[in-house]
């Protein structure tokens, strides 16, 4: 019942949070805006280590230069080490900056695993561009590729679902001036949204 409570306090908060980002620059050069994305970023206590919902946000908001869905997802480090390691044979350790470059192949499998989208309606095959650490989270930089302002976007983010029953994966998107919000579980693993 405290989980049940938590999680609705917390998808509250994030939809203040979503109405209250201002504008996104739509023509933001091939590398991530980071004005934007900071306005973007969902940022939990870093003193909070007692976690017991179990969710992934990540925002989203098309770059025309870059012809691409830029998204950036966050997950809590010990939550994203434990999934890893469940799939490797030798453990690795995650919160380190100097050794964050060696995991990346280990996070591109992941994701290519479990993050699926339709742009419009066609496959866009997510391409990881590096990562990196806030506290007690690892923040993941994702491009989308679109050669055309997305109208629909169909997604399968199963992200931890392996592991935590609970999970929940809720992706934020501002494409056209316009918010929509995708979110995804055990129960619903595809959602959908159209501008």
């Amino acid at each position: 019942m405290l989980r049940l409570i938590i999680t609705i306090l917390f998808l509250a908060a994030c939809g203040l949070l979503l109405n209250s980002f201002t504008s996104i620059k739509e023509d933001a050069p091939y590398a991530f805006d980071r004005d934007a994305i900071e306005l973007l970023r969902f940022r939990e206590s870093e003193k909070n280590n007692l976690h017991k919902y179990y969710i992934s946000v990540s925002n989203a908001t098309y770059s025309k230069r870059a012809k691409s869905i830029q998204m950036v997802t966050r997950f809590f480090i010990d939550d994203l080490e434990d999934v890893l390691n469940a799939r490797i044979q030798n453990p690795i350790e995650l919160g380190d900056v100097a050794t964050i470059q060696d995991i990346y192949p280990h996070l591109k499998s992941y994701l290519a695993k479990k993050l699926e989208v339709k742009i419009n309606g066609v496959e866009s095959v997510p391409d990881f561009l590096g990562a990196e650490y806030e506290g007690d989270q690892i923040v993941l930089y994702i491009e989308l590729p679109s050669e055309k302002v997305p109208n629909s976007v169909s997604m399968k983010f199963t992200a931890f679902l392996e592991l935590f029953e609970e999970q929940k994966n809720m992706v934020h998107m501002k494409i056209n001036g316009k918010r929509r919000t995708l979110l995804m579980d055990k129960n619903k693993s595809n959602d959908s949204v159209k501008f």
